[in-house]
């Protein structure tokens, strides 16, 4: 059996308030993330300067506001991993990738700078494509 890795942090808030401000430090702003990334193009950002895009993803994951621009790149984030192959700091332990992911989540949760998206369907969804895989002794008893 494979043994789990201990985990960074007792809670996402207090691991992102760790390693949101350690990879932040690692990261040059260089940009090189931005330049490979495709959603730049879907997004019409590939007039933005990507240095100061950048920069705007250290801020996020240190908690701080960032502008419009690194808010709307890291919102549309479809983990393509691009950036974490083409990122010049990534011998010294970053992974881009995570930083993204770091502060698209602060800019939900500490800035509020991304809208938490509601879905009322999604729990009748669920209930529905239960009913089509479980049995009706299993649907008597989860459902």
């Amino acid at each position: 059996m494979t043994e789990l890795q201990a985990a960074r942090a007792e809670t996402t808030e207090e691991f992102l308030a760790e390693a949101g401000p350690e990879l932040a430090a690692l990261c040059t702003a260089c940009g090189a993330c931005f330049n490979v990334c495709p959603m730049v193009d879907y997004l019409g950002l590939r007039g933005a300067d990507p240095k100061s895009t950048t920069d705007g993803l250290r801020r996020l994951a240190m908690g701080e506001a960032g502008p419009e621009d690194t808010v709307s790149w890291t919102g549309a984030c479809t983990k393509s991993g691009l950036c974490v192959a083409a990122c010049p700091e990534r011998s010294a332990g970053l992974d881009a990738m995570l930083l993204v992911r770091i502060a698209k989540q602060r800019a939900l949760n500490d800035t509020r700078q991304l809208p938490v998206k509601q879905d009322p369907t999604y729990f009748p969804r669920i209930k529905t494509f239960a009913r089509l895989q479980l049995s009706d002794e299993e649907l008597a008893e989860w459902l």
